[in-house]
């Protein structure tokens, strides 16, 4: 992968950002990639050394290294920022934990308000419960699982509105699989990643907007960006009419965030 500085960023940023310290220490796959899209994957593996990523695009990790550094230094007890690895089926996964402290498992995010407006994440869920899946390997059981997000761009302006976070620092608390249905995610994560056939993404991975709609209603169609979110508008009505169909999606990572879109068959087939 190639760094490069369009917009001309100080030659210090540049070298914070190259300064990765980013491992996953010799397993064949790590908790971040399992949760992520295996298209993406799969054509960062294959068209690395011709993927170009400006400056300006990596800035927002770079604050989020700066804060999990600052939280390292941190003089609260527990085990923090330690890689746990184990083996499922001869394939060894690993991942670094934030912090460990008496079953307590936290993990820290630098996002957006819009972000934490929106809920808990399905990928921070998954991603977590994998954690668990993974210290329970190691003989350590995780009783509760939380994520503490900072919000980059929080305004105390607008603390105390409503659906607004009253501090930049807002608790999500993340439910606790079974040990079952972590296995189950683990076992199919695994093996979606290890298969050769390309799997396209799914409107969810592509951060769509707009992706779905339930027709049957009085009005306009409703509008909702996950299938989890129009089921859930559905289930909560009384119309047996109610029906979920696909929307008219605007994929966010497609046309912004994903580093090997001009690669990607899916989008620019889409594209024509």
């Amino acid at each position: 992968m190639k760094l490069i500085n369009k917009f001309d960023a100080p030659d210090s940023i540049v070298a914070a950002i190259k300064a990765d310290p980013y491992t996953k220490a010799g397993a064949d796959f790590s908790i971040t990639e399992l949760i992520s899209p295996p298209q993406i994957r799969r054509l960062w593996k294959k068209h690395e050394e011709e993927i170009s990523i400006d400056v300006r695009d990596e800035v927002w990790k770079l604050l989020g290294k700066g804060v999990h550094a600052a939280l390292e230094q941190a003089e609260d007890v527990g085990i923090k920022e330690q890689r746990f690895h184990a083996t499922h089926d001869g394939t060894t996964v690993s991942g670094a934990v934030d912090l460990i402290e008496d079953g307590v498992v936290t993990d820290y995010k630098v996002t957006s308000v819009f972000s934490v407006q929106k809920g808990l994440k399905e990928d921070w869920e998954s991603q977590l419960n994998l954690y668990a899946w993974l210290l329970r390997q190691n003989d350590i059981t995780a009783t509760s699982l939380n994520i503490v997000t900072i919000c980059r761009d929080w305004m105390k302006s607008r603390a105390g509105k409503p659906d607004y976070p009253d501090s930049p620092v807002v608790v999500l608390r993340v439910p606790v699989w079974s040990d079952e249905r972590q296995d189950r995610y683990l076992d199919r994560r695994v093996r979606i990643h290890a298969q050769e056939a390309t799997i396209p993404c799914t409107p969810e991975e592509r951060w769509a907007r707009g992706a779905y709609e339930v027709m049957g209603g009085r009005g306009r169609p409703k509008i909702f960006d996950t299938h989890n979110e129009a089921t859930g508008y559905v289930n909560e009505q009384e119309n047996p009419k109610l029906r979920v169909v696909k929307g008219n999606a605007k994929f966010i990572r497609c046309e912004s965030w994903c580093d090997v879109a001009e690669f990607c068959p899916q989008w620019k087939g889409e594209k024509g």
